[in-house]
């Protein structure tokens, strides 16, 4: 039996990058996958090419900065599932590099909301099914900038992936007991289609020294770890954050 059979799990921000790539590895181990994104052509992509190779897909457009909106969504998709196994919270990002003092006052909000309010909201929603069920994954993406200055990453960015971190542990605690677990994924230097187009060659050459593996890494190879979170197997691992980034938080 492949690892997700008959489970149905959420995956944010699946258009594209670090979502697609998990969205299809879950498919291909036979869960039903829900593509929960804002682009609803880029969400419909995605889930043709998971039908495409006999994978089960199905599209929820959903704006989760809005709890009304996370919610009805997520109480929607537990209706016609049985029960939700595993979410994993990819949506988030930021719009261009930039340091503090050229930090817009008006984009800080739009960044921490779409990074840490919306994990609030998906986890607000999701635990009841869960508990109900005693059973549940959540996996959230974080990134290096919340552990390590190596790279200058954009303060609000950086401030709500640290927040992540923070939530992933409180959330562990207050769900253990029901057979949930919380965790998370520190990703660096991912070759996404977003990252690649704002990154300079200089930014790229600093990346390559600064990695002891010497290069980005692959959207499969971050999947990979989230995947294995989300999966039973991971099943006496919580409030853990792990790092992806090619050794580069040791130098």
């Amino acid at each position: 039996m492949k690892s997700f059979e008959d489970q149905c799990v959420i995956v944010t921000g699946s258009a594209t990058g670090i979502g697609e790539a998990c969205a299809i590895q879950l498919a291909q181990e036979g869960a039903n996958v829900v593509i929960m994104d804002f682009n609803q052509q880029g969400a419909e992509d995605v889930a043709n090419k998971i039908k495409a190779f006999g994978g089960k897909a199905i599209v929820a457009v959903t704006d989760l900065n809005s709890w009304d909106a996370t919610k009805i969504k997520i109480d929607e998709i537990a209706k016609s599932a049985t029960g939700i196994q595993a979410l994993i919270h990819s949506a988030g990002g930021f719009p261009s590099y930039v340091n503090l003092l050229d930090c817009p006052v008006e984009a800080w909000d739009s960044v921490v909301n779409s990074n840490l309010r919306s994990m609030f909201y998906l986890l607000k929603a999701v635990a009841p099914h869960m508990i109900k069920n005693q059973y549940g994954r959540f996996v959230a993406v974080s990134s290096m900038a919340a552990r390590s200055g190596t790279n200058p990453n954009p303060p609000h960015y950086t401030a709500a992936k640290g927040g992540v971190l923070a939530l992933t542990r409180q959330a562990a605690k207050d769900l253990g007991p029901y057979g949930i677990t919380v965790n998370s994924v520190a990703p660096a230097n991912v070759a996404t289609p977003r990252t690649n187009a704002i990154r300079s060659p200089e930014r790229l050459a600093h990346i390559q020294k600064t990695t002891p593996l010497g290069r980005l890494a692959e959207v499969d190879e971050i999947a990979n770890a989230i995947v294995f979170l989300a999966s039973r197997k991971a099943s006496y691992i919580t409030g853990i954050t792990m790092d992806v980034n090619g050794g580069a938080t040791m130098v």
